[in-house]
Formats: C-alpha cells, sequence, structure tokens
C-alpha cells in the first residue's frame, strides 16, 4: 500500500449495503466495509478500490457507520472486502470484534494468500471466502501461500477459483488439488469471469470439463457467476 496508518484508523474506499452477490452467501443482505489497496494485480481485476488510495478513516467512524446500517438495514451479516482486507489486519481485527460485539456474522473477503495476517484475525471470523489466485490471470504462481491459507481457515474457509476461456486445464487441476489437501467438502466455487476487455468467460463444453475435474476430489462444487454484476448493483 505504500503508507502507514496508524492502528486507530483504516484505508477504506466505501462502506455500503447491498446483496452479497459471490459464493456460498450469494443473495445474502450483508453490511460491506470494502478496504483499499492490493497486493497483487490479476488481470480480472474489476474493482478500482484494488488500485486506489482510498481515504483514512478513523475506527470509531467506521464502527458509527456498521452500526446504523445494522439499525436501518436490518442486516445480519458484515463482509470486510477489498482490495485486501488482511494488509489492514490490526484494523481489521478490531472492526471483526466489534461486529461480534453487534451480534453480526462476520465474513472476510480475500485472495486468499496472507496466512500469517489470516492467523492474527481468524478468531473474530466466521466465513472465509477465500480465492484461489490461477498464475495464468494473477501472474505468478501462489500455490505455496493458498495452502497455508487454508490450513490455517480451516473448516470456515469456502473457495472462489475465477476462470476465463483461456484458464489452462493443468492450472485448474492444480487448484482443485490443493483445495482437496485442505478437505474434501470444502465448497468449491468456480466462478467464471465476467467479460472485460479480452476476457472472456468459458464457454458450456469447457465449463463441464471444469465441473467434472472438480467433482473427482471435491464433495460440493458450484459453478457461479458475480450474480451482482447481473443485478447492476455493487
Amino acid at each position: 500500500m505504500g503508507r502507514i496508518v496508524k492502528l486507530s484508523k483504516a484505508v477504506i474506499a466505501e462502506i455500503f449495503t447491498s446483496i452479497q452477490g459471490e459464493g456460498l452467501y450469494a443473495g445474502q443482505k450483508q453490511v460491506f466495509v470494502r478496504f483499499a489497496g492490493c497486493d497483487l494485480g490479476c488481470s480480472y481485476c474489476d474493482e478500482p478500490a484494488a488500485k486506489r488510495a482510498g481515504k483514512e478513516l478513523p475506527l470509531s467512524a467506521i464502527r458509527k457507520a456498521i452500526r446504523k446500517m445494522v439499525l436501518t438495514e436490518r442486516v445480519r451479516a458484515v463482509s470486510f472486502t477489498g482490495g485486501e482486507p488482511l494488509l489492514q489486519h490490526s484494523a481489521l481485527l478490531k472492526l471483526a470484534l466489534y461486529a461480534k460485539s453487534l451480534g453480526l456474522e462476520v465474513h472476510l473477503e480475500t485472495n486468499g494468500t496472507r496466512y500469517k495476517e489470516l492467523a492474527e484475525v481468524i478468531g473474530a471470523v466466521d466465513v472465509v471466502a477465500a480465492d484461489i489466485k490461477l498464475p495464468g490471470t494473477s501472474g505468478k504462481a501462489l500455490w505455496a501461500e493458498h495452502k497455508k491459507f487454508l490450513a490455517s481457515a480451516g473448516s470456515k474457509a469456502f473457495i472462489k477459483t475465477v476462470v476465463t476461456s483461456e484458464t489452462s486445464l493443468a492450472e485448474f487441476r492444480k487448484a482443485v488439488e490443493l483445495a482437496a489437501e485442505a478437505s474434501a467438502f470444502i465448497p468449491f466455487f468456480i466462478q467464471p469471469v465476467t467479460p472485460t476487455g479480452r476476457l472472456k468467460p468459458p464457454g458450456r463444453a469447457r465449463l463441464d470439463v471444469f465441473y467434472q475435474i472438480a467433482s473427482e476430489k471435491l464433495k460440493a462444487v458450484r459453478v457461479l457467476p458475480q450474480l451482482h454484476k447481473l443485478w447492476k448493483i455493487k
């Protein structure tokens, strides 16, 4: 991120209420606290918060915003997302503990690589939505980091893997094997990329191949696009 943030503050892109559009809890209304900044540069990234600086806010102001939305919107879950929230894990921990004090279920949406920081906050998190980044889209191999991350997340994790029309079977198979090492029962979402620039989602036949590969080793496989993009909401 290239900046020092006081422990009483966090760099936030936005705080809002919306319907979760990805993964295991798609369709659930949540408060979203979007942290600014990310340590990766995935080719399919469609989130400006990953690249922009965001605004440094006191944790007290973030708590106040969460509480207000909980009272007015009647939500029961908060999702800390980004960018990459674990880049600010000390602030994340304090906010997660506050959310739990309000009786909220705490979700963490992450690129699934920062296992050391996860270990610091996992006790305050109920659900970990962890990406497995394929080298073809992230630009680097992160298998070792993902393996350690999933071990730290344990039964709280589910996995999302973004696939494009250019995703190789070998890379996808590696992601499945990594997931199966964590648990054959871990929920595994194959997420066709939302079309952007030259990136296109796989066709039906290719998705069927991905699904078959995943189902050979995993018990809970789903194909699910970014529903919030179809709904035209955040």
